[in-house]
């Protein structure tokens, strides 16, 4: 620690020529009657020390510490002190062992400061003597009043020398720092997660429409591969149908020739058997019957050949009318009130118009449909709304119309084991009729026969039909019996031919039975005539002849009638085949379409081997789905990636300052822990201090407490409890009382911060002389380790120092001597005039 070893004062306050003051010893006491300028000495240790502010100093203005003068001194151009210190231990940064700082003040307030006669700055002549624990405003210097202001001081200013004094007050200037860029990235935390909530709805909208396009690309590209193998499926089934119908009619048109070749083969025979005939009668007759026996047998064989074209037409008119009642069946005549309707804009037709049934499902279709075959499909609710109104308006009939765009089927069940299949699935239909076909025929399962029907009904309840026109409801109702197919002549083509065909026919019929009776009538005239010419011989031969042109006939007849029955089924399946091949055009044109998609399918395989129902199902689920979506931004797909990335940017940069925000809240943390620790530590040395400094002083018990326990930001109090009285507040003591409690508090300052001296400027004032009696005990006690300059003009203050400089006042201008106490005059209190000098003190 370092030492104050003199002092030279010089144009300083009311010492104008150069004083010199030794400190040999630790206890300096400077005296002198009131007004002399000894506190002047205190100040101008503290002037060296850097102290700024003149008013600490006692004076208004920095010119006013230079010595103005008095009616016999003139006064100074300057004021001057020197402050040698031993620094033996290096406790100042620098080399020598004595160090001498000066501070010099001129007229126009300006202060210069040198240290061993080297100019400096004042901060760094503080910085240096805050290595020895020395400082401006430091509590080793207790200035006049400084006791008083202890006492006058509130809790809260009384905690604020305990802040000083732990040296949290950097904490506070750290803290303070750290709130003030707390408060800017907090502005700017709050500032970017403003925006960040902004960007994040459009992001999570977008994300919506992302997802939402996604699923709708995989919709999409999922009802492309359905749509894509329905087709190609239709398309070979369609194929392989109307490859199935040509090799029938082919096969049809061979056994047509076969039977065609069958009955020209038998007219020959029966022409020569004729012929046969005609020679045996030549040979029995006479010469002159010869003519009429070739008129009789003219006239048979043309009764019988005109017979047989009766019976051959009759079988063709038969024919005729089964073709006219199956086509009627498919083509009925449209209502004539109905046709203005079925000619307006958005009409498709008529059910039965739209769909083709193969023959051996024709009457479980009609069954199973019902009234639905005249069912009206259009394109869409208005154009059904349309025709609604037209009937209305018009008076002319109801009908049931199925808009395109809202007719859907009900789901349907699991197909029952043993039919043949669903209907909807068993008629052929454009696909843009599906939903249709599905409303009508989805829901009914056909079978064979009645018994099969009966045996899964006995497992599950589901509509069938069979192909007999027998239906089974699922509420257990059965419907059936014979079933007759009704229609009246349709007006198609076809069937106008046909029944002209009919009226031709009949009319052809009436002729020949017409002729019929007058060849009769001929031949039995002929007869008569030949009547007597007859022998058995001629009868035998002749019936045998009749009976092999009967069977020769009979056989023609049934041959021309497989021939007539071949040809219909020809013209049943050319009609049937002209249909699929309306149908194959159009799903033709479809698989050209698709064909290159198809192709390029990589999941085809798997949807290949799934059925065509399980295909509508699922292409009618991917359909509902897409319209479930609604409006799709495809965009968004694009947009979202971009829009995503800037967001991650923008949210990693937000994160960062958050973390800087959280780094700021965790240094302030930290900073609090450490003031807290700092401040407690020095709370409980200081409160440990004062009890000790207070029981020496007083031998009474005192304490230091925070107004509230563990919060350090709370005022301070000063407890104390003299020897035979009640612990008290320091408020509430005595002024004595107060005044010795003060001082304790200041003593545990300095001895908690001890400073290498201590500069007491009357603070024994207050004290009666018991109590200054304990605070010389303990100055004297002290003393041995540090020094103390007192200021005061108490008698056994100054009977007690080891070196007393006197102060007096001539002409305005302080005087200065300085005696050494001995130890012997001090024991026995002789007065201090008689006491030697202290060498180099005094005015020079």
């Amino acid at each position: 620690m370092i030492r104050l070893e003199k002092i030279v004062v010089q144009g300083f306050k009311s010492f104008k020529r150069p004083v010199t003051m030794q400190f040999p010893m630790n206890f300096v006491v400077v005296t002198g009657p009131n007004g002399c300028g000894k506190s002047n000495v205190g100040d101008s240790i503290a002037f060296v020390l850097g102290r700024s502010s003149s008013r600490h100093l006692r004076a208004k203005k920095a010119q006013d510490l230079i010595f103005h003068g008095s009616k016999g001194r003139t006064a100074a151009d300057f004021a001057k002190v020197n402050l040698v210190f031993s620094n033996e231990k290096k406790v100042l940064p620098v080399e020598e062992g004595n160090v001498t700082v000066t501070r010099t003040l001129n007229k126009e307030g300006v202060s210069s400061y040198r240290m061993n006669g080297k100019v400096t700055t004042r901060q760094q002549i503080i910085d240096i003597f805050m290595q020895a624990r020395l400082n401006p405003g430091g509590h080793n210097l207790i200035k006049q009043g400084d006791v008083s202001k202890i006492i006058d001081m509130n809790p809260l200013e009384r905690r604020e020398i305990i802040d000083e004094i732990s040296g949290i007050s950097e904490y506070d200037e750290k803290r303070d720092r750290a709130m003030k860029e707390l408060d800017k990235v907090d502005a700017k935390v709050k500032e970017a997660e403003i925006i960040l909530q902004q960007k994040e709805q459009i992001v999570d909208k977008l994300k919506r429409d992302h997802d939402s396009a996604l699923e709708y690309q995989k919709l999409n590209n999922e009802l492309e591969l359905v749509k894509s193998t329905i087709i190609w499926k239709e398309f070979t089934s369609a194929e392989k149908n109307m490859g199935s119908i040509g090799d029938e009619i082919g096969s049809r048109e061979k056994a047509l020739v076969v039977l065609d070749a069958e009955v020209k083969k038998i007219d020959v025979q029966m022409d020569a058997k004729e012929k046969e005939m005609e020679n045996l009668m030549k040979e029995v007759m006479r010469k002159d019957q010869i003519d009429a026996v070739s008129k009789v047998s003219r006239l048979e064989a043309s009764i019988e050949s005109k017979e047989n074209l009766i019976d051959s037409n009759g079988r063709e008119i038969g024919r005729l009318n089964e073709m006219i009642k199956s086509l009627t069946m498919l083509n009925r005549d449209v209502s004539p009130n109905l046709k203005p309707v079925l000619q307006m804009g958005g009409v498709r037709g008529f059910v039965r118009d739209l769909v083709v049934v193969p023959d051996q499902y024709r009457v479980a279709a009609d069954v199973a449909a019902g009234a639905h075959m005249n069912d009206i499909v259009v394109d869409n609710v208005n154009t059904a709304i349309n025709c609604v109104r037209y009937l209305k308006e018009n008076r002319v009939g109801r009908a049931r119309f199925l808009p395109l765009d809202k007719i859907h089927a009900s789901s349907k069940t699991q197909l029952p084991d043993g039919t043949l299949g669903w209907l909807s699935d068993l008629v052929h239909h454009e696909r843009e009729y599906t939903n249709v076909v599905e409303y009508v025929f989805g829901s009914t399962a056909c079978v064979n026969d009645l018994d099969k029907a009966k045996k899964i009904t006995e497992k599950s309840r589901s509509r069938m039909v069979t192909l007999d026109g027998d239906l089974f409801e699922t509420s257990g109702a059965v419907f059936g019996g014979f079933y007759s197919k009704q229609g009246k002549s349709s007006s198609l083509p076809e069937t106008k031919k046909y029944a002209s065909d009919i009226t031709k026919l009949e009319e052809e019929n009436r002729i020949l039975k017409l002729e019929i009776e007058e060849i009769e009538k001929q031949l039995g005239q002929f007869r008569k005539q030949l009547k007597d010419t007859k022998s058995f011989d001629y009868e035998t031969r002749m019936n045998k002849i009749k009976g092999e042109i009967a069977g020769l006939s009979g056989r023609r007849r049934e041959a021309y009638d497989r021939k007539a029955t071949t040809q219909e089924e020809i013209n049943r399946l050319r009609i049937n085949m002209a249909r699929y091949e309306a149908n194959f055009e159009n799903l033709n044109v479809q698989w050209e379409g698709s064909k290159k998609k198809w192709d390029a399918l990589s999941e085809k395989e798997e949807y290949q081997k799934k059925g065509l129902q399980t295909l509508k199902d699922a292409e009618r689920e991917a359909l509902s789905k897409i319209a479930s979506l609604g409006p799709v931004n495809m965009k968004a797909i694009d947009e979202f990636d971009v829009l995503f990335e800037e967001f991650g940017e923008f949210k990693g940069k937000v994160d960062q300052i958050v973390r800087e925000k959280n780094s700021i809240m965790s240094t302030l943390e930290e900073i609090d822990n450490r003031k807290r620790e700092v401040f407690t530590i020095t709370m409980t040395e200081m409160s440990r201090l004062f009890k000790e400094i207070y029981m020496e002083l007083t031998s009474g018990e005192a304490d230091l407490t925070l107004e509230t326990p563990n919060d350090i930001n709370s005022g301070l109090l000063i407890l104390a409890q003299p020897p035979g009285k009640k612990l008290l507040y320091i408020d509430s003591m005595s002024g004595g009382e107060k005044a010795l409690t003060a001082l304790a508090f200041l003593f545990t300052i300095q001895k908690f911060k001890p400073s290498p001296f201590y500069i007491l400027d009357e603070v024994d004032a207050p004290l009666d002389k018991i109590n200054t009696k304990r605070v010389i005990d303990m100055v004297k006690k002290q003393s041995k380790k540090v020094q103390f300059i007192i200021i005061s003009h108490n008698t056994e203050m100054v009977k007690a120092a080891d070196i007393v400089y006197g102060v007096s006042m001539e002409d305005g201008e302080s005087k200065l001597i300085g005696i050494k106490m001995p130890d012997d005059s001090k024991k026995a209190g002789e007065n201090i005039e008689g006491l030697e000098d202290v060498p180099d003190a005094g005015n020079n």
